[in-house]
């Protein structure tokens, strides 16, 4: 009997030591939604918001509108629950937590609530800081626009007066309602906020820095010199932090090393410029994360070879491993569109659902153009259209013109923005999927030329207003037989 009972007890002990070590893994999060009949078809999803990459988390409600969700988070995270693609609230977890919250309908107004005291307290202290100092942060930013470097005194004041009254603020409701697990988050924020409209003035930041600011961050975090110079790498959780510090060590460092004499040279100075940038940041890892946070943007600045090179010199420099896969996912995204590479297939439709593939234009070059509704650059770059096909017209044989349109609207949208914002000088076209997103487009515009043979002439190329400009220019080399291939 006693050997039994020991059994029933070890086994209980190991049950327990899994589960605790299950939730140590990762955080829980569990829940019920009310009213869910009414819309149960509408995403709900949790985003988490990693240093350089934001992962998705899609909820599976039961038939009661319950839910329970484990998400692999190790290290402090922001975490966004969204809902019809709207964000209903935001907050931090770290590894072990269970939060448990519950709300009702799918409105995204819908107030929704934590079954923990203190991130309950923490919702509400988000709401009042929203209301109260959204307003005062837009006329902060509107007084900078119209302001020029060197601000005078007054400015600072306001900013220095914007970031006291967002600590206060945080250190009032703490003693009216309780203790806030994550006082220093709030902190944080609210101090990057005030910098936030300054954050391209190294001038500004630097009299803010002599004056001392620091508006009530942990005294451990701030010893003798600015908030920004010294945050480690668990302060990139913060939106706020992350916004201002990619714009202060841009400029910080580019000022240190002095002025590019090309695009080409300036990436070969962020290489040069690594070890300063170390220094500067006096934290390797939050370091690392502002080099390889730049990554992505290669792409709009350099030819996609020189590209590759740069990001790859880089990643050869990193040394956390998570800056090296982000650098690396930068790296496969641009490899299949190299010049002289095939370009890959895609699937698109156009306004009467004929379906398009690659092959439907082989034998000639294809300009084609990623747009969207709210794209109002796109939309200036159609004007150019008839004037661009008006100087090519001559090629009318070689060359085929497409517009693609990206957004997951319904086709009454779509039709309507061709006949709002569109062109009619070429073919109009769509993912046949809605979500599809060819060529793995980030930005818009963003023009790519095909060759006859489907191979890529060049990604991310000249838009129209650039074609019109006088100079050879890709489609010229191209059409002339001068574009080289790899």
């Amino acid at each position: 009997m006693m050997k039994r009972k020991s059994v029933l007890w070890a086994a209980l002990l190991m049950a327990a030591v899994s589960l605790l070590s299950c939730t140590e893994e990762g955080v829980t999060i569990k829940g019920m939604v009310e009213d869910m009949e009414k819309e149960k078809d509408t995403p709900i999803c949790f985003l988490t918001r990693n240093p350089l990459t934001t992962d998705t988390c899609y909820v599976t409600l039961t038939a009661e509108g319950t839910f329970e969700q484990r998400l692999p988070i190790k290290e402090r995270r922001e975490l966004y629950l969204m809902v019809n693609k709207k964000i209903v609230v935001r907050f931090l977890v770290e590894r072990g937590d269970i939060v448990d919250l519950s709300w009702k309908g799918y409105s995204p107004s819908t107030t929704i609530r934590f079954a923990d005291p203190a991130r309950e307290r923490e919702r509400m202290l988000s709401e009042l800081l929203t209301e109260r100092f959204n307003p005062k942060w837009n006329a902060l930013s509107e007084k900078v626009s119209r302001a020029t470097p060197p601000y005078d005194a007054t400015l600072l004041d306001d900013i220095e007066k914007y970031a006291n009254e967002y600590r206060q603020t945080i250190e009032e409701f703490e003693q009216e309602h309780g203790v806030l697990p994550h006082k220093e988050a709030f902190l944080v924020d609210g101090y990057f906020n005030a910098l936030g409209p300054v954050q391209y003035s190294l001038e500004a930041i630097e009299q803010l820095k002599q004056r001392g600011l620091r508006s009530g961050l942990p005294e451990d975090t701030v010893t003798g010199k600015a908030a920004y110079e010294v945050l480690p790498a668990r302060y990139l959780a913060h939106r706020a932090y992350r916004s201002f510090l990619w714009n202060w060590t841009n400029l910080y460092v580019r000022k240190l090393t002095g002025p590019a004499d090309s695009v080409t040279s300036l990436y070969e100075r962020f290489i040069e410029r690594m070890d300063t940038t170390f220094r500067i940041m006096q934290d390797r890892e939050t370091a690392e994360w502002a080099l390889a946070y730049r990554a992505p943007f290669t792409e709009f600045d350099l030819a996609q070879n020189e590209a590759l090179s740069y990001l790859n010199h880089l990643k050869n420099e990193l040394t956390f491993s998570w800056a090296k896969e982000y650098v690396q996912q930068t790296i496969d995204k641009l490899t299949p569109y190299q010049a002289g590479k095939q370009a890959p297939d895609f699937l698109l439709v156009d306004e009467s659902g004929k379906e398009y593939t690659l092959a439907d234009f082989r034998g000639k070059y294809l300009y084609i153009g990623f747009w969207s509704r709210g794209c109002r650059v796109c939309h200036r770059e159609f004007k150019h259209i008839p004037a661009l096909r008006e100087k090519y017209r001559a090629f009318d044989d070689r060359l085929a013109y497409a517009f693609v349109y990206l957004g997951e609207e319904e086709d009454e949208v779509w039709l309507k923005s061709i006949e709002k914002h569109g062109s009619r000088q070429g073919i109009n076209l769509r993912a046949a999927k809605r979500d599809d997103n060819v060529y793995n487009i980030t930005g818009f515009p963003t023009y790519i030329l095909i060759g006859p043979d489907g191979k890529m002439v060049e990604h991310h190329t000249a838009r129209p207003s650039e074609l019109l400009q006088t100079g050879e220019n890709v489609l010229d080399k191209a059409l002339q037989g001068k574009q080289k291939q790899d």
